[in-house]
């Protein structure tokens, strides 16, 4: 995870040429509620079915995340124990449209 200043954005050109962008330690590292830390995650390995994701996605709301990318907000998604996504579609869906290789994630052992 990285400090980033709240202010700081990148640009389409700069995000497209990335493998891995750090998550934002803005919310901490997870460990105080249960949840363990993975940087660098691979996202191929990330399980996720859109038809069964709480929430519908937006892609409105993920092309606004490439025209002022934020590094402040973009924080770990949450998986459980089998790699399925708990919490994160919009910034999975933003890491892939980047052709992101790897994400930071949460994995949350809690069996709710």
């Amino acid at each position: 995870m990285k400090t980033y200043d709240s202010n700081e954005t990148r640009k389409w050109s700069w995000l497209k040429r990335q493998k891995y962008i750090p998550s934002s330690n803005a919310l901490g590292d997870g460990s105080k509620i249960g949840w363990k830390l993975i940087e660098k995650f691979p996202i191929e390995k990330i399980i996720h079915d859109e038809k069964n994701y709480p929430n519908k996605i937006l892609m409105s709301s993920v092309l606004e995340m490439t025209d002022e990318f934020y590094p402040f907000g973009f924080t770990p998604i949450r998986i459980n124990t089998e790699r399925k996504l708990l919490d994160g579609l919009h910034r999975l869906k933003f890491a892939e449209l980047c052709g992101l290789k790897f994400i930071d994630v949460w994995i949350d052992n809690n069996k709710n």
